[in-house]
């Protein structure tokens, strides 16, 4: 119990040691257990407050609406403690169109950051492209595909795994898994994908570098680069995140969505399934500071005194 005690002290230590760097981070900690994610009453597609930004900085998500186009608190998660914090729930969709989104006007839709890192958990269903976290924008890519988003954070079919993005000064970067990198769930079969693992992914931007991280969390995995890319050789003046273009009437360009991505100026590429842990950075972070999901208290010392050697390898 001791040991169990001291790791979670470390870990609490982590988390707190990237608060300076975080946008927004939502937890979907607000439950009950199976009770929607909260629309307020309002009109379909109206911004309403349902889950809330833990980073302090008051960038909260919203459903389309709930029901058809919304989000039920499970719990089902990856483990009992996020870097020292308790973890009773993730969110799951309850319908066939969701989709989460920040609100127009918040300082989180006009951010350009030179480096950034996004990071979630998932149990996705099988499916083509299903992103996790996007950016809506049409009209900001200048070379190459010009009805691409600003970003997506997603898997892409035969469960590859991928970040994508746009940058100021209109390029195209991505870091793409090989295929099979994990292992999803078939609705029909296996609704409550059961015994489906947990991944936790994490993509990184230090302006130079696109990188993509994956780890098994129910097997207690570490941290594995899947795919990397060098942004140096695509010409670019400058790397940082586009703020996105373009306008749609159930989008605005520079906002975050979450469980949705969006392409030629429509919503799609839904990420049906379970989806918790969300954290926008503005910075490029470390493996030793992404957010540590503990599967079981037993390993609690062990995977906290690795992020702990991980930080001080760095310095």
């Amino acid at each position: 119990m001791k040991n169990v005690l001291i790791a979670m002290a470390v870990l609490s230590v982590l988390g707190m040691s990237v608060q300076a760097n975080t946008v927004a981070y939502w937890r979907f900690e607000e439950g009950p257990a199976d009770a929607p994610v909260a629309h307020g009453g309002l009109p379909d597609g109206a911004y309403y407050e349902g889950a809330a930004d833990s980073s302090g900085n008051g960038y909260g998500l919203s459903v389309w609406a709930e029901g058809w186009a919304g989000y039920a608190y499970k719990t089902d998660v990856a483990g009992p403690t996020v870097s020292g914090s308790a973890n009773q729930f993730s969110v799951k969709n309850t319908g066939g169109y969701p989709g989460m989104f920040t609100e127009t006007g918040a300082g989180i839709q006009t951010m350009t950051p030179s480096a950034f890192t996004i990071e979630a958990t998932f149990k996705l269903e099988n499916g083509g492209h299903r992103t996790i976290v996007g950016r809506d924008s049409i009209g900001s890519v200048t070379t190459g595909n010009l009805e691409l988003a600003a970003l997506y954070f997603q898997a892409v079919p035969d469960n590859a795994l991928a970040i994508k993005f746009c940058d100021v000064s209109g390029y195209w970067h991505e870091a793409v898994s090989e295929t099979g990198a994990f292992t999803s769930f078939d609705f029909p079969s296996n609704p409550d994908a059961i015994g489906t693992p947990w991944y936790s992914m994490a993509a990184v931007s230090d302006g130079s570098i696109l990188s993509l991280y994956l780890r098994n969390v129910t097997d207690g995995g570490i941290w594995n680069l899947i795919a990397q890319t060098d942004m140096t050789l695509s010409g670019s003046p400058d790397t940082a995140l586009t703020a996105g273009a373009g306008d749609g009437g159930d989008w605005d360009a520079g906002n975050w969505s979450v469980g949705r991505g969006l392409y030629n100026g429509g919503h799609g590429d839904r990420a049906y399934g379970f989806i918790d842990e969300v954290r926008i950075s503005d910075a490029a972070l470390s493996e030793g500071e992404f957010l540590m999901i503990v599967p079981e208290p037993a390993t609690m010392l062990l995977l906290g005194l690795g992020s702990l050697l991980a930080i001080r390898n760095r310095k």
